[in-house]
């Protein structure tokens, strides 16, 4: 059983969902998830500093761009035609604006970039509490939603859409996550976790968790 399983989300809606349209937070924040997996981040980043003047073309062509990728995945069954309405394009831009995404997809272009991880993680189960005894082990499994590789070390990145008004409701709520993410990701790959960071849709920033 998944140690960490996410409380029932409700990100903004787009206004062009169907008001008679039933779909839970957490299928809507399931539907973000898939989509960012699919995505191809260079597709959408290409030229995106642009020539000067013309920032306004450049939003416009990356926001064609996701638009063009959320019909394909709609059109080829990737994703359900319900989910690629509850995602909104404008909600994807700022992402696709923000230094996460330039570095994800410099690393997606040296190989360095990963997504949907499994990973299993033994631990001592007086770690979650002092109820539990020193001698027993527990096991945590989930899902890393991505990492990269950045000058030999490793960052990892989780996508929230809980619809929160600060940073630090989303540090609170998953600090011990991010951590036993890094950790996995240390005994996986032996290399240093030098990052870990949380993207928020609500907030349309990226969130550095210490």
């Amino acid at each position: 059983k998944m140690l960490f399983e996410e409380p029932e989300i409700v990100p903004y809606s787009p206004s062009f969902i169907e008001k008679d349209e039933k779909m839970s937070g957490a299928d809507r924040g399931s539907a973000y998830h898939k989509v960012m997996e699919l995505m191809d981040f260079q597709a959408v980043i290409k030229g995106e500093t642009g020539i000067a003047g013309k920032e306004s073309d450049t939003r416009q062509r990356m926001k064609e761009e996701i638009t063009r990728q959320l019909n394909k995945f709609a059109e080829a069954e990737l994703i359900e035609e319900r989910w690629r309405r509850s995602v909104s394009p404008a909600r994807l831009l700022p992402f696709f604006e923000s230094s996460l995404a330039r570095r994800m997809c410099r690393a997606d272009k040296k190989g360095r970039l990963f997504r949907e991880q499994p990973f299993v993680l033994g631990l001592e189960a007086s770690r979650l509490g002092e109820q539990f005894p020193d001698s027993e082990q527990v096991l945590i499994q989930g899902i890393i939603d991505i990492f990269f590789e950045e000058d030999g070390k490793i960052v990892v990145a989780d996508y929230k859409t809980d619809a929160v008004k600060t940073p630090e409701e989303l540090i609170q709520r998953y600090r011990v996550q991010l951590d036993y993410y890094a950790e996995a990701l240390y005994r996986l790959t032996g290399k240093e976790v030098i990052q870990k960071i949380i993207y928020s849709f609500a907030l349309d920033r990226e969130i550095v968790v210490y």
